[in-house]
């Protein structure tokens, strides 16, 4: 699997054009894109939509509209209005629906049209945008962008129970997101590559250096056992007195339970494509914590908010660092250092990976098992047999 410059080749023979399959690519109409808006997506956390409001939304290449009633009730809708097609997401949001600014149709969270001033009832009735099926579940909205029946929503706790500890008993349960400037799949793949975590984290696993990150247990490399379900690929240290395990979720999920520096963390991350060359993540994390834990975990976010001058993203972090002008030692303190490193790492490899002239070892066998998975779900997808939307 190889991400390649155009999304299409052509046959020197015929002169035909051929759609490559490969999961880098999610815009409209590729076979990973149409795979991917086959399940459930987070695409914004819950606290950043007040009630009232709409935002413009991209997801894999294509816009939406945002919005969230005066009821509480988020939505997602087409991008522009059925009338003269200009952004819904700069209306107004009234009872009942989102009101476009250019002429003042109205429509409700179903798409259904309720009010075009000046027009007839028939057209009112007739008048329609495209809504998607929305649900919020632990501080983020989810949409679902395919065709046809929704699937099932995750079930996150009982994935836990079945594979993790018991993620909704942890002491402290917060939404996590972040952009990153590299194609979705690099950061996919991360989540089972456990060799990188000594390394590329040797920082933030260093409590004599950092305030917080991984425990130092974190930072040391041992083989890993790999086993592969039908739509999961779970990763483990050889070593069984190692909390440290990361479960890759088809198509695009992580599970990771992993020794923070008060105490375990487990987590559930989505790696979402704005576009081909930028991403966001979007997770749940779960803290088990002592009461001394959960203390310094508040005392650390309100030290952060209390600095007269903010850190500086970690994504930009990154940028200087990649780019030379600052070295990583220079943001020892940031907050989100687990995760700049991360962006260092990643965003080094390039927007669109060149994995092509990659040489792979003995402790990529999650990465090349991902690779696998992808490829035999987007062959059969493309075939047009069933999807199987479960994690076993």
């Amino acid at each position: 699997m190889t991400a390649i410059a155009n999304k299409m080749t052509n046959d020197e023979a015929t002169g035909a054009e051929e759609e490559v399959k490969d999961p880098v690519y999610t815009g409209p109409g590729t076979v990973a894109g149409r795979l991917m808006r086959s399940y459930w997506q987070p695409v914004k956390k819950s606290q950043d939509v007040p009630n009232g409001t709409a935002h413009p939304l991209t997801v894999m290449g294509e816009q939406f509209t945002l919005y969230r009633g005066r009821d509480g009730q988020a939505a997602v809708l087409a991008p522009r209005c059925a009338h003269r097609l200009t952004v819904l997401s700069v209306g107004t949001v009234e009872d009942g629906g989102l009101r476009c600014m250019f002429h003042g149709w109205k429509f409700g969270p179903d798409g259904r049209c309720l009010e075009a001033p000046g027009e007839s009832e028939a057209l009112v009735r007739k008048a329609s945008v495209r809504s998607y099926p929305t649900r919020e579940a632990y501080g983020l909205i989810f949409v679902f962008l395919g065709r046809g029946a929704e699937p099932p929503f995750p079930d996150l706790a009982g994935f836990s129970r079945e594979h993790g500890h018991d993620f909704e008993s942890a002491a402290v349960i917060e939404p996590l997101e972040y952009t990153r400037r590299c194609n979705f799949f690099s950061n996919v793949e991360n989540g089972v590559d456990h060799a990188h975590v000594p390394f590329t984290h040797r920082l933030s696993s260093d409590p004599n250096r950092t305030k917080e990150g991984f425990s130092p247990a974190a930072a040391h490399q041992t083989p890993i056992t790999v086993h592969r379900g039908r739509s999961l690929i779970h990763t483990r240290e050889i070593d069984q007195d190692s909390p440290y395990r990361a479960t890759f979720l088809m198509p695009n999920a992580l599970h990771l339970v992993v020794a923070g520096r008060n105490g375990l963390l487990e987590q559930f991350a989505w790696r979402v494509p704005i576009d081909d060359e930028v991403h966001m993540s979007f997770g749940v994390m779960g803290h088990f914590l002592t009461p001394e834990g959960v203390a310094a975990h508040v005392r650390r976010r309100e030290e952060v908010a209390a600095r007269r001058e903010p850190f500086i993203s970690a994504i930009d972090a990154a940028e200087l660092i990649i780019a030379g002008k600052a070295p990583i030692t220079d943001f020892l303190d940031h907050p989100d250092l687990v995760n700049l490193e991360d962006h260092v790492a990643q965003v080094g490899m390039g927007r669109l990976a060149d994995r092509e002239n990659e040489r792979l070892g003995e402790s990529d066998k999650g990465v090349v098992q991902v690779r696998r998975m992808w490829r035999r779900h987007l062959d059969a997808f493309d075939r047009g047999e069933p999807l199987d939307t479960t994690w076993a």
